[in-house]
C-alpha cells in the first residue's frame, strides 16, 4: 500500500480540515499521517470536515525541537505545538495526544465555554492555591473520578482528556497503570462530550461498575 507523500498530506489537511502544518519537513511522513488520522477521527465524530473547520477554524500545527516535560501543548495564537517528548514512536498515543490538544483548541475557539460547561455538569471545583499554570488552584474533579487515577490539573485538562477518551475509548481502557491508565471517564463526562458531537456513542457497559464503585 502506497503512503501519501508528506507535502500532499499537508495540502489535504489544509484543504479538507483547515490544518496548517508549519515546518512541514520537520514532521516525518508517518508522524504526519498519524496526526492526519487523529484529525479525521475527531472530525468524523464531530459531524465531518465542514463542522470541524467551522468549530476550530484554521488550526496551526508545528513541531519544536525542545525537550520539555510536555509532549504537546495548545495555546492561543500558536495552537498545537509538539515537543520532543511527543509519542512519535507510539502511533496510538500520538493520536491520543493530537485529539487532546485539538480539544483544547476547540475550547479556546469557544472562549472556554466547553470546559466551563463540563465543570458545571460534573460539579467539579477549585480549592486552595497550588504552584501550577495556567490556573494556580488545586482542581477537585467532582464525584465519579476513577479511583486510583491521577486527577487533571484543571477543568481545561478535564475537558480535553474527556474528548480524547470519547474518541479513543478502547485505547483508554487498554492502558495499564504504568501507562497512566486506564483513562476511563464517568458517564456524566461521556454524556457531556457526546452532546457536543454529531455521532453519539454508547457509554461502554463495562465501565459502569467502575464508577458505581467510585460513588
Amino acid at each position: 500500500m502506497s503512503i501519501e507523500p508528506t507535502v500532499h498530506l499537508g495540502d489535504r489537511l489544509a484543504q479538507q480540515y483547515g490544518i496548517r502544518v508549519l515546518n512541514l519537513p520537520g514532521l516525518q511522513r508517518l508522524e504526519l499521517r498519524r496526526v492526519a488520522e487523529a484529525v479525521a477521527d475527531l472530525a468524523t465524530l464531530m459531524g465531518g470536515p465542514r463542522r470541524f473547520k467551522s468549530e476550530l477554524r484554521w488550526v496551526v500545527v508545528s513541531r519544536v525541537p525542545l525537550t520539555t516535560r510536555f509532549a504537546a501543548m495548545a495555546l492561543p495564537v500558536v495552537d498545537v505545538v509538539y515537543f520532543e517528548r511527543a509519542s512519535w514512536d507510539r502511533p496510538q498515543e500520538l493520536k491520543w495526544e493530537t485529539v487532546h490538544e485539538l480539544a483544547h483548541v476547540w475550547d479556546i475557539r469557544r472562549l472556554f465555554r466547553l470546559s466551563r460547561g463540563l465543570k458545571q455538569v460534573i460539579r467539579s471545583r477549585y480549592g486552595g492555591f497550588a504552584w501550577q499554570l495556567p490556573i494556580p488552584l488545586k482542581y477537585e474533579p467532582g464525584k465519579q473520578w476513577l479511583k486510583g487515577r491521577e486527577p487533571p490539573l484543571n477543568s481545561l485538562e478535564d475537558w480535553a482528556d474527556s474528548v480524547a477518551t470519547y474518541v479513543y475509548h478502547e485505547y483508554a481502557e487498554s492502558l495499564s497503570l504504568s501507562q497512566h491508565g486506564p483513562r476511563l471517564i464517568s458517564p456524566a463526562r461521556w454524556d457531556y462530550v457526546g452532546r457536543q458531537m454529531q455521532v453519539k456513542l454508547p457509554y461502554p457497559a463495562s465501565w459502569v461498575a467502575r464508577f458505581t464503585e467510585a460513588g
